[in-house]
């Protein structure tokens, strides 16, 4: 599979949006904010994985993004078991 398909299409989009909005509250973001900022990431992610598999981006900037995008989710991935393993409830 290509890496649109994989990770910017629309089941790989809804994990990073979640993620990048939850971190953003934790760090004050609230209402309407996080909503927008939602809306936003959401679009982003979207055009930028459809301009990818209709070949509108240079393959010379693919692994780029590919390696950004990953360390996004590898960022969120960390934070997540973070506040899994400090929680006091747990």
């Amino acid at each position: 599979m290509e890496f649109p398909t994989i990770v910017l299409g629309a089941v790989g989009i809804i994990p990073l949006v979640l993620g990048i909005v939850e971190a953003a509250k934790k760090l004050g973001i609230e209402g309407k904010g996080s909503f927008g900022l939602a809306i936003g990431l959401g679009g982003a992610f979207a055009a930028l994985g459809e301009s990818m598999a209709q070949g509108l981006i240079p393959a010379v900037a693919l692994p780029w993004i590919a390696v950004g995008v990953a360390g996004i989710g590898g960022g969120l991935a960390a934070t997540g078991l973070y506040d899994f393993a400090t929680r006091k409830d747990a």
